[in-house]
This record gives structure tokens, sequence and C-alpha cells, in this order.
């Protein structure tokens, strides 16, 4: 059934129906969820609505907002921003909800080309050294952009393209030889990066769509999990499962396990944080649990595991043991917004942008925050 529905359905609104289905409070109201992304001294984050903007990673001030507030720039709406940054060559990339990838200046952020497709763009987009990016949209096609080709737009010749027959969600895992693409028809593709050709002797099918990003756990092992509430270990080269039997939860996985050497940190929509080994083994006994659904990617910090739920509570918890060390229903630290995006470290604290653009600076050891202002 789900996959009857599913694509018909905007980002926003199934993460409405996701998010006040699997917590207690008020349902989300989500105008994007773009993690932040740290490049040299420039911090490149969705302050507002439909909007991207380069910040000084100093004192926070802008340096460009993109649309910019002119005439033109008004008239151009992205709806929202879902998927993290990209770079390459200079440039910046990056969907929106009004399906299209933007390509501009990082440093100006003057538009540099745009190009459309036919739904929109939630996840992020997987950019390589050799300059090809993948994009995948919930018009299930993933498109492969050779960006320097492009100019003012992408003409026939610079586009190839994919179709899954289903929404994509997750953004596409490159490794060596392959390109993995999650889709909401519950398949993992294993694409030829050049030709996205499927990779053949590679089948994987879930019982549900896939919603996490693939992430690689070890060489020749890809992580990736949905709404069947399991997350999968993968051989890379054949999509068998690696694990004695997928990790189970008790509602979706959607945010993107964090691999740290024998240890892989996953969070699931049910506000637990699993904490497994390589071999699919449990790491914790408890595992933690916090207040609300948890969509963020976990943090290590030092040696404190940040976590940041839905709700916006923060959690220090030992990434050895998952006890708590603040935080939590006796101490709680509440950033009082919405959080789906993975937080980022900036000059020792985490730095966490909750939806509609405010940002909030944690510290990781005492879990102290504040709410930090953007310098105009």
């Amino acid at each position: 059934m789900i996959r009857a529905w599913i694509r018909r359905f905007s980002p926003a609104l199934l993460a409405v129906a996701v998010l006040s289905a699997t917590a207690c409070g008020q349902p989300a109201k989500p105008s994007g969820w773009a993690a932040p992304r740290l490049v040299d001294d420039t911090l490149y984050v969705s302050i507002e609505k439909g909007k991207m903007a380069a910040l000084d990673a100093g004192d926070l001030s802008v340096k460009w907002v993109f649309p910019p507030n002119t005439d033109e720039g008004k008239r151009l709406k992205l709806e929202g921003i879902y998927g993290a940054p990209v770079f390459g060559n200079d440039a910046v990339y990056f969907g929106a909800h009004d399906g299209n990838v933007y390509a501009l200046n990082a440093k100006t952020g003057a538009p540099l080309w745009r190009f459309e497709t036919a739904d929109p763009i939630v996840g992020a987009l997987t950019v390589t050294d050799g300059g090809k990016l993948y994009v995948g949209s919930t018009d299930g096609i993933l498109y492969t952009i050779t960006v320097a080709d492009c100019t003012s737009t992408c003409p026939a010749g610079a586009v190839e393209t994919f179709d899954t027959g289903s929404s994509i969600w997750g953004a596409p895992l490159v490794i060596d030889t392959a390109v993995y693409v999650p889709a909401m028809n519950g398949r993992l593709y294993a694409l030829n990066p050049d030709t996205l050709q499927p990779l053949e002797g590679f089948s994987f099918e879930a019982a549900a769509g896939l919603l996490t990003d693939p992430v690689e756990a070890t060489d020749g092992v890809i992580l990736v999990g949905g709404i069947d509430e399991k997350l999968y270990a993968l051989d890379a080269a054949t999509g068998d499962q690696v694990w004695d039997k997928p990790l189970p939860g008790s509602n979706w996985f959607w945010g993107s396990p964090l691999v740290d050497r024998d240890t892989i940190y996953v969070p699931g929509l049910d506000g637990r944080v699993y904490a497994v080994d390589a071999a699919g083994k449990a790491a914790w006994d408890p595992q933690f649990k916090a207040l609300s659904p948890v969509r963020a990617s976990p943090l290590l910090a030092g040696d404190v595991l940040v976590v940041i739920d839905k709700n916006g509570g923060a959690y220090g918890v030992d990434p050895a043991t998952g006890t708590l060390k603040w935080g939590g229903v006796n101490a709680p630290v509440l950033l009082n917004k919405d959080v789906l995006s993975d937080p980022l470290l900036l000059d020792g604290e985490v730095l966490v942008v909750a939806q509609g653009g405010d940002l909030f600076r944690i510290d990781p050891e005492t879990g102290a925050q504040r709410s930090v202002e953007v310098a105009q």
C-alpha cells in the first residue's frame, strides 16, 4: 500500500504524516531540512525557507543569499531546500522542492546554471572529483550531469538518466565503479557510474521504501534502510545481506547511520539510537532512547555522542556505553524547535539548524546551548 501512495505526496506532506504519527507533539510543518556544510572558512546553510546562504564561519555574517533580495530573486520560488549542498570546481550545487538543481558560484552566490527535473528534489546530490553530479528526484529518475558542459543551462548531451520507476529520497552513493540509488519501491540499484546501466549480479529489494542515504560501513559493505523498519548491511557487489539479520527498529529508519571505526550509530524514528558493531551485534544494552523521533544523524564531538531529536531535545551520550551524560528528561536541554537536519561540529561546538533556519550552538561537554544571531 505504501508504494501505491507515497509518490503522490510532497516531501512536506509526507514528513508531516511521518513525524506526526511518531511524536506526541504538534506535527511538523517542514520548510526544508538541509544540513549545513562547512568549506574552508565558509558555512553554507539554508537560514530561510527556500534560500541558500553563505556565512562567514567565524562571526556568521552573511556573505551572500540566494535567491537574492532583488526583483528577479523575489520571482524565484525554490519552496524549500531539503538536501545539503555539495561542492566542486568552485561551485555549490543543491536541489530544491521546485524540482530544480542550482549551481552557484561558491564565493559570490551568482547563478551559474539551473537544471529542471519533473518533481521535487528531496535528497542531497552527489558530486565526484571527475565533475559528475548525481541527482535523484521524486520523479523517480537518477540524473547524471557533466557539470563542465553546463553554462546557463545543461544541454541534452550533458545529462544521462536512469528511471527507477519510483521516487528517490536518498542521496546517491558513489564508490569505485558503482553508484547506489535507493528508491521508494524498496529497491537499491547499483549502476555503472558512467553508463547508468545496472551492474550485473547485484539485486536487493526491501519490503517497503528506502529512505536513508546509502552509507559505506566497511570496504564492500553498504548500509541502507527505511519504511519497513529495518537497516540492512549489504554486499556491495551482490546485494546479499552480510549480517545474520537486519537491524530491527520499531519505526522507520530515515536518518543516515554514523560509522566510527568498528561501531555504527543508527538514528530511528522510534526515538532510539542503535549502536551496533561491524557484524550488526548490539554494542549497547539497552539502546539509547530519546524523548521524540530522531531524524538527524548523531555526531561525535570528542568523547561525547551528540543526539538531537525531532522536537529539538539535545543529549550527550557516552559513545561506548549509550549512557546519558547530559540532557534528557531529568535535565532537558531543549531547543524548542523542530530539527530534522544533521548537526555540524564548528569551532568545538555543535551547530544545529532548526526548521525555519534558526541556528543554535551546543557545548558538547556540558550541553549548554544558545541561539545564534546571523549578522546581516
